[in-house]
């Protein structure tokens, strides 16, 4: 099943996309928070199951929001395909006994898959990244590569929007050894920097496989199969799970392949369409705006 929120004929309502249809859940679940379904998933799965089979599906063009705009946690691998890695300009990721790195992003930062990415005046290198995410659906502390898939609840996709050059704009500013790190930490957080969607596909519905691409104004710039991860989502859920209990709604975006605007000497710029795409959930299509 695929699930979002969408807008049309000016409401906002929870909806579920089967092919080229899509229906209108609101007078049945009588919410706009997909965390809330999928806390009691058990029980809604056959209704809307049966609901979306009976029912022929909205005619008004539909727009999708953000389908979790507040997750519980919204964290985000970094250094996670190794071609990304080495374009950044660091020395190539040992094959064996690595660690996810992973951070997390207010949820400001989330936008709709058609929503404009903001380009204000604190930025100076605003970059692209094409990203798998992954929905958690159960508590889960501890977990094993066993059981780690048993958590996933569906996929969604992410473009971690990121402002690769934050503070370049400070005159003699003094810089202490650890600026560079929380810059680029930083670097992430702006407002609508990360637009997720269109809506989510649950894990039964979809293969193991993914392709996560991005288009720049219709290049082609990034494409890299899942596999290619460096640490696979059980592997990543396994070693955030002991740092800290997952929960149902969190969202883990699992790092971007090669391919960003910084490697490329193409930065985001003011009117610029980037389209982040992963095979078998869908695609994000953000203009970017100067504010």
């Amino acid at each position: 099943m695929r699930l979002g929120i969408a807008r049309a004929n000016e409401r906002t309502f929870m909806a579920a996309q089967e092919g080229t249809k899509t229906v209108d859940l609101e007078q049945t679940v009588g919410t706009l928070d997909i965390t809330a379904i999928i806390r009691n998933w058990n029980h809604w799965k056959p209704i809307l199951e049966e609901l979306v089979a009976r029912t022929e599906g909205e005619s008004s063009p539909i727009v999708w929001l953000a389908p979790l705009p507040n997750p519980p946690k919204f964290l985000l691998l970094a250094g996670n395909f190794r071609a990304h890695v080495i374009e950044s300009g660091f020395a190539a990721a040992p094959e064996e006994n690595l660690t996810p790195q992973f951070f997390i992003k207010p949820s400001t930062t989330i936008i709709g898959a058609t929503e404009e990415i903001p380009l204000t005046s604190a930025n100076h290198a605003l970059d692209y990244e094409a990203e798998l995410a992954v929905v958690i659906g159960t508590q889960l502390r501890d977990a094993t590569l066993d059981n780690a898939m048993d958590a996933v609840w569906g996929y969604t996709v992410v473009n971690d929007i990121s402002e690769r050059k934050l503070n370049d704009g400070m005159v003699d500013r003094k810089k202490r050894s650890n600026d560079d790190f929380f810059d680029w930490l930083v670097g992430k957080w702006f407002d609508g920097s990360a637009p997720m969607g269109p809506h989510i596909v649950t894990a039964d519905e979809i293969a193991d496989e993914f392709v996560v691409r991005a288009r720049l104004n219709g290049e082609l710039v990034q494409e890299a199969p899942a596999s290619a991860m460096i640490h696979s989502v059980a592997e990543a859920i396994v070693y955030i799970s002991k740092v800290l209990t997952l929960e149902p709604g969190d969202v883990i975006s699992m790092g971007t392949p090669s391919g960003v605007g910084m490697a490329r000497g193409r930065l985001l710029r003011d009117g610029d369409v980037i389209e982040c795409e992963v095979g078998g959930i869908g695609t994000l299509r953000n203009r970017v705006a100067l504010r």
